[in-house]
């Protein structure tokens, strides 16, 4: 009799595990389904198609620099003070060569290119070019205007440039995205969406380049309108 009162309490004993056991698949399993399932994408670097080299501001005045001709910068004299993006691009333009820029209606102006200087405080070349037409009797541009270096099917060399669909901007106008991490949980890994600021340096259509240089691996989550800094989510598998 003791004996078989001892069966029955190992039977209800394995019974009741066994409904824990499932209790627990079903509960990570409706846990599952509400953690926000991502798509993921990775950073991509080289070329990458733009229609804007470089940036530059109007100026106007005499430009007093030992690096250049002083003589023919008199007050009157109009140009453009700027720099390219692609260190590369910089090196094989020289003087003389035409330069374009773009302008807020579309067209473009054609100047020549009359020097380039080293900036070390900001690692960048700087670059003087002459407009062939004068911006002041046009009325087009003011001294302070910036404008576009362009080429028409330029391409420029980036180190890193991730997809436009990823990016996000906050009401400050400052840039970010979300990068995929796996953490430390109390029942295992987790992965969470981890927001992270971008410095963004040009773009097309398609892509964008920007300044912070991303490991190839680094996954970055495609839009979602539920993502937020630390929210638990789930890769889509394929």
């Amino acid at each position: 009799m003791k004996e078989k009162k001892k069966n029955v309490i190992y039977m209800l004993l394995v019974l009741f595990l066994a409904g824990m056991a499932v209790m627990t698949v079903v509960s990570r399993g409706v846990n599952a389904s509400r953690i926000p399932e991502v798509e993921t994408t990775s950073p991509a670097s080289g070329y990458l198609k733009v229609s804007a080299l470089g940036r530059g501001v109007v100026e106007s005045g005499k430009l007093l620099d030992p690096r250049l001709d002083s003589s023919v910068f008199t007050e009157d004299t109009v140009y453009v003070r700027g720099y390219f993006y692609d260190k590369e691009y910089t090196q094989n333009i020289a003087a003389g060569d035409e330069v374009f820029f773009s302008v807020g209606d579309g067209d473009t102006v054609k100047g020549i290119l009359a020097a380039k200087m080293y900036d070390y405080r900001e690692d960048i070349v700087e670059v003087v070019i002459f407009p062939e037409e004068n911006f002041q009797e046009e009325g087009r541009y003011a001294v302070g205007t910036e404008v576009d270096f362009v080429r028409e099917e330029a391409r420029v060399r980036c180190a890193c440039h991730i997809p436009n669909e990823v990016i996000y901007e906050d009401a400050n106008g400052d840039s970010y995205v979300y990068i995929l991490e796996t953490r430390e949980g109390i029942a295992g890994n987790v992965t969470v969406a981890v927001k992270t600021k971008i410095h963004i340096v040009l773009q097309n259509q398609v892509r964008t380049a920007i300044a912070e240089e991303l490991e190839a691996d680094v996954k970055i989550i495609k839009k979602k309108d539920v993502l937020r800094d630390g929210l638990r989510v789930r890769e889509r598998e394929w």
